[in-house]
């Protein structure tokens, strides 16, 4: 009878035990599960912040630019490895392809979540001038054509079919990080696909983004300063100069409506180093310009954006 009790304590222990490492073993499983997710999402926000860090960076880089709306090169590969490495290539044919100008952007070295660089496609068009509303947007994504003037992509985990280079050293060809579409040279992109092959993280950057930031600009360049301008014409003449009817940069008299002179002559707005930016670029024909009747205010719309002048 002893020996019994004694076996059905050893067998209750035992199973106490087996109950105990089971809970160990699930606990484990759970805790280990819980921190994957966890470490996935702070990757997924690392990669999300990249994307959007290097989009705000694309935008103001460009709004600043002599030409407004032109976009950087790729990263300069040959500098990989130097002091300069990041810096945007001077020339590229485009549409093209390469890591993010990193440097050039003044971004500092960024990576997204896997700590991998990001890569960078600049459209036809929005390198050289003349750019301007007319520009048309030469990249397709997700089978949208003309839906984007740039893109910026986190390539992901290498697959095993992928042969990166290490990260000090000039990338290998775009197959290496890109997916599918992305990597095959054309203007054509897709943000998703089947998971074994595809994994690239991208953010686009639309026409109507960029031209939102540089109609703004260029409504400030026409109103100007104390040495062109609106603001300039104004300390002059005190009023506003009639409009532009006829597109050749003169003020026509008597008319309100119309586009901005730009030609200099006694009656029309002079620009210095503006005329660059807004005649180089043919934004005056796209500029509508109003002045009232006593010539004491003017309004600018452009690309839906506004600009109200007075002294």
């Amino acid at each position: 009878m002893k020996d019994n009790n004694i076996k059905c304590q050893q067998q209750g222990a035992a199973l106490i035990m087996l109950v105990f490492m089971l809970a160990l073993i699930f606990t484990a499983f759970a805790i280990g599960k819980t921190t994957g997710i966890e470490y996935k999402a702070i990757n997924d926000f690392k990669t999300a912040k990249a994307l959007a860090d290097a989009k705000e960076a694309i935008l103001g880089w460009s709004v600043q630019q002599s030409t407004p709306g032109q976009l950087p090169c790729p990263e300069d590969a040959t500098l990989v490895g130097t002091p300069d490495e990041g810096t945007a290539q001077l020339v590229c044919a485009l549409p093209a392809i390469g890591r993010l100008p990193w440097k050039t952007l003044d971004l500092g070295n960024i990576v997204d979540g896997n700590n991998d660089k990001l890569w960078y496609v600049i459209s036809t068009g929005f390198r050289y001038p003349p750019i301007n509303l007319n520009t048309v947007a030469g990249l397709s994504l997700n089978a949208v054509p003309n839906s984007a003037v740039a893109i910026v992509f986190s390539p992901g985990v290498a697959f095993p079919t992928q042969n990166r280079a290490a990260s000090d050293s000039p990338p290998a060809a775009v197959a290496e990080y890109l997916d599918l579409t992305n990597n095959d040279g054309d203007v054509t992109f897709v943000s998703s696909g089947d998971a074994n092959v595809f994994n690239d993280r991208l953010l686009a950057i639309s026409k109507n983004e960029l031209f939102d930031l540089v109609a703004k600009r260029i409504l400030r360049e026409v109103r100007g300063d104390n040495a062109q301008g609106l603001v300039k014409f104004y300390a002059d003449n005190t009023n506003y100069p009639f409009a532009d009817i006829d597109g050749d940069g003169i003020a026509n008299d008597l008319m309100e409506n119309g586009t901005p002179s730009y030609a200099g002559a006694p009656d029309s707005l002079v620009f210095s180093a503006s005329r660059s930016t807004l005649v180089d670029n043919a934004w005056p024909s796209l500029i509508n310009y109003s002045v009232s009747a006593d010539r004491q205010s003017v309004n600018l719309t452009l690309n839906s954006k506004s600009l109200s002048v007075s002294p």
